[in-house]
């Protein structure tokens, strides 16, 4: 038989029981902040030593308001002042010489010359008007538009003063040269960002606006600016055909001939829908002005095709509500 081996191991101790603890209940919380109390309602100061003052009555103004809109009112027009020049220039003593030099300098490549020249035409066009006779004037207006688009940013800034001076001084005397320097002017615009130019050259055309034929200077911004696909020449364009608008009066748009109206109200009807915003917050503007007249309708009707009417009602539409 075979001896059966058992193996004998004491029995391990159980696990100790764990101690028991009493459970003390812990008392609620309770908010100790006191609520704050009411404030007390400030003491009244002793008004035996204020003394009673009679209730002002506002002085009526002297002059009414003028109405709240761009331009003239019916039936007026605007009142507008000389543009100063931004540099004064003494008189030439001998300024037949000085104009025959110009000639000479403004042909120049060296850069110091040029400017020397074109301070000797604004000293001529401020102080001696009468040498600047028709064949003069056309080469002067020439030779100085070509120096806007001088590379050197000095020359070109001199040459655009040069230009404001000559239609401040010489106003309508300049308006078959009109043609060349706006659209020099215009052009310039679109040839650069920097934004000292681009003020020189608004500025120049301020004084075009102002002193020239509107006849001339609508023929300049339409065919020199509006039909430009720089935003920043079509915006030029666009301030400056509102401002013509509002030099001419808001009655007397339509009483400039059946020509100019058509072709106006042809460029502010692209313009209050064209893609740039800039763009189209002056087109608007004009279109709004232009609504107002009793002449509009039948205007409206006859030049502006069905087609582009839609867009154009609607922005009237939003003016009326």
């Amino acid at each position: 038989m075979q001896k059966l081996t058992v193996d004998y191991s004491p029995a391990s101790k159980p696990p100790a029981t764990p101690r028991r603890t009493s459970y003390v209940a812990r008392k609620a919380w309770k908010p100790t902040l006191k609520p704050r109390a009411e404030p007390r309602p400030p003491r009244e100061a002793p008004r035996s030593h204020i003394k009673a003052e009679a209730p002002k009555v506002p002085v009526p103004p002297k002059k009414t308001a003028p109405p709240n809109r761009k331009g003239p009112s019916h039936g007026t027009k605007p009142s507008l002042q000389k543009v100063v020049p931004q540099e004064y220039f003494e008189p030439l003593a001998h300024p037949e010489e000085g104009l025959s030099s110009f000639f000479k300098n403004i042909g120049s490549d060296d850069w110091g010359k040029k400017l020397l020249g074109l301070k000797t035409i604004r000293a001529i066009a401020q102080n001696h008007q009468e040498l600047l006779t028709k064949i003069k004037l056309h080469e002067v207006c020439l030779g100085v538009s070509e120096q806007v688009n001088n590379l050197r940013s000095v020359v070109a800034c001199a040459a655009m003063d040069t230009l404001a001076d000559l239609h401040s001084f010489l106003g309508k005397i300049m308006d078959p040269e009109v043609n060349r320097t706006g659209g020099a002017l215009l052009m310039k615009l679109g040839q650069t960002t920097n934004a000292f130019i681009h003020q020189q050259a608004n500025f120049a055309l301020d004084v075009l606006v102002k002193e020239s034929s509107p006849g001339r200077v609508m023929n300049v911004l339409l065919n020199s600016g509006l039909n430009q696909r720089c935003t920043a020449v079509k915006a030029s364009a666009a301030l400056h055909l509102e401002q013509l608008l509002d030099i001419i009066g808001e009655d007397e748009i339509f009483a400039l001939g059946k020509i100019f109206s058509e072709r106006l109200l042809t460029a502010v009807s692209k313009l209050a829908v064209d893609a740039a915003p800039e763009v189209r917050f002056y087109g608007q503007n004009m279109l709004r002005v232009l609504a107002e007249q009793e002449e509009f309708p039948v205007l409206f009707m006859n030049i502006i095709p069905l087609k582009d009417r839609h867009p154009l009602q609607k922005i009237l539409q939003k003016r009326r509500q």
